[in-house]
C-alpha cells in the first residue's frame, strides 16, 4: 500500500532532542483508597452497631434480594447524612424553644412538623459501594454505585458511576487494584510497597477526575490491564507495555488493515509542558507491514499517548522512514 493510503492526519515532527523514557514517570502524593475494604474493618468500639455498618448491611441485603446474581462486595465509602433545610430549621426552632420556651415557638414547630410530614421530607444517607455481580453464565460485571437510603435505611435511589463487564482473566488485577496489593518485584519490601502505592494512587486519582459512566469504566479497564501486566512482570516497563498495546490495537481493532505485521519501534520519548516541565505525554514511531485496500506495503506511524498511557493520536509519516529511527 502507498504510504498515504492509511488515512491518518499528517503531523509535525517532534523535537528530536526530547529525552528518552526509561522509568515510570509517576510523581504523586500517596493517597488512601476512597473505599473501606470489607476485610479491614475494625471491630466497633461498643456493642452498638454503627449507622455506617447498618447502612452497609442494608445495601448488601438489597443487592442480594434484587439481583439474583452472585454478589461480591469489595468495599464501601463513608456514609454522608443529607439533612433537608426544613429539618435543619425545625431543629433550630426546637433548640430555641428549649432555651426560651414560648407559645410562638410551639406554634412554629407544629407548623414546620406538619409541612415536613405533608411533603414527606426526611433525612437520607448517601453511600458509595464497589462490588461485582456474576450471572449464571459466569459473566462478571464491576460496579461503582451510589445508594441513597431513607431514614429507615430503605433504598430510595441508585445511580451507577462505573459499569464494567470484566473477563475472569482480569479478576486478579481487580483484586490487586482495589486492595492495593504489592505488584512490583524489588529487593526491598518497602520499595515494592512504595512503588505499588504510587502506581495505584496515580491511576485512582485520575479515575476520580473522569466523568460519565463510559469514560470512567473505560479508564478502569485500561488501569486493570496495566495492573495485570505490572503484576506479571514485576515492573512497569513503559516501552514494552505500550508496544504491546499498539500491537493489540492494530491486530484486533483496525479492521481496515489486514495481515498486520509489526516490524520495529523507535525509542519511547516524553513530551514536557514548557511552563512546569511536567510530563504531558509520550510518543514513539512504529514501522509495520499491512494490507490496506488490497495493497500491501510498509508504513511508519507516529503514535501519541497521554500521561496515563492511553493511546490518543496516530499520524501517518512520510518517507524516508530511516529518519524516525536513527535519532
Amino acid at each position: 500500500m502507498a504510504a498515504s493510503a492509511v488515512r491518518f492526519l499528517l503531523f509535525y515532527l517532534p523535537n528530536p532532542h526530547m529525552k528518552k523514557v526509561f522509568t515510570l514517570g509517576i510523581l504523586v502524593v500517596l493517597m488512601s483508597s476512597c473505599f473501606f475494604a470489607d476485610t479491614i474493618f475494625e471491630p466497633p468500639a461498643s456493642k452498638e452497631t454503627s449507622l455506617q455498618e447498618l447502612s452497609q448491611k442494608a445495601v448488601s441485603s438489597y443487592l442480594e434480594d434484587q439481583t439474583q446474581k452472585d454478589y461480591r462486595p469489595f468495599g464501601f465509602g463513608v456514609i454522608t447524612i443529607r439533612k433537608p433545610l426544613e429539618i435543619v430549621e425545625l431543629e433550630e426552632l426546637q433548640e430555641k424553644a428549649d432555651q426560651k420556651p414560648s407559645a410562638e415557638y410551639d406554634t412554629l414547630i407544629l407548623q414546620k412538623k406538619a409541612f415536613i410530614e405533608e411533603n414527606r421530607i426526611e433525612r437520607s444517607i448517601s453511600l458509595d459501594h464497589f462490588f461485582t455481580l456474576t450471572d449464571s453464565l459466569g459473566k462478571i460485571t464491576v460496579y461503582e454505585t451510589n445508594f441513597i437510603l431513607n431514614d429507615t435505611l430503605g433504598v430510595k435511589d441508585v445511580s451507577a458511576e462505573i459499569i464494567l463487564p470484566l473477563g475472569r482473566k482480569l479478576l486478579p488485577a481487580l483484586e490487586n487494584y482495589f486492595y492495593e496489593y504489592n505488584i512490583f518485584l524489588t529487593p526491598s519490601y518497602y520499595e515494592s510497597l512504595n512503588l505499588s502505592s504510587n502506581f495505584y494512587a496515580f491511576f485512582k486519582s485520575e479515575l476520580e477526575r473522569r466523568e460519565g459512566i463510559q469514560e470512567k469504566s473505560d479508564f478502569l479497564l485500561h488501569t486493570l490491564k496495566l495492573t495485570e501486566q505490572v503484576a506479571k512482570e514485576g515492573a512497569f516497563e513503559q516501552e514494552k507495555i505500550l508496544q504491546r498495546q499498539v500491537k493489540q490495537y492494530m491486530s484486533k481493532e483496525r479492521g481496515d488493515v489486514k495481515s498486520y505485521e509489526p516490524l520495529s519501534f523507535s525509542d519511547l520519548y516524553q513530551k514536557m509542558q514548557e511552563e512546569n516541565e511536567n510530563v504531558k505525554g509520550y510518543y514513539f514511531f512504529h514501522k509495520f507491514m499491512g494490507t490496506y485496500q488490497e495493497v500491501r506495503d510498509t508504513n511508519v506511524v507516529l503514535i501519541e499517548f497521554n500521561p496515563y498511557y492511553e493511546m490518543e493520536q496516530i499520524y501517518q509519516m512520510d518517507r524516508p522512514f530511516d529518519q524516525y529511527f536513527n535519532r
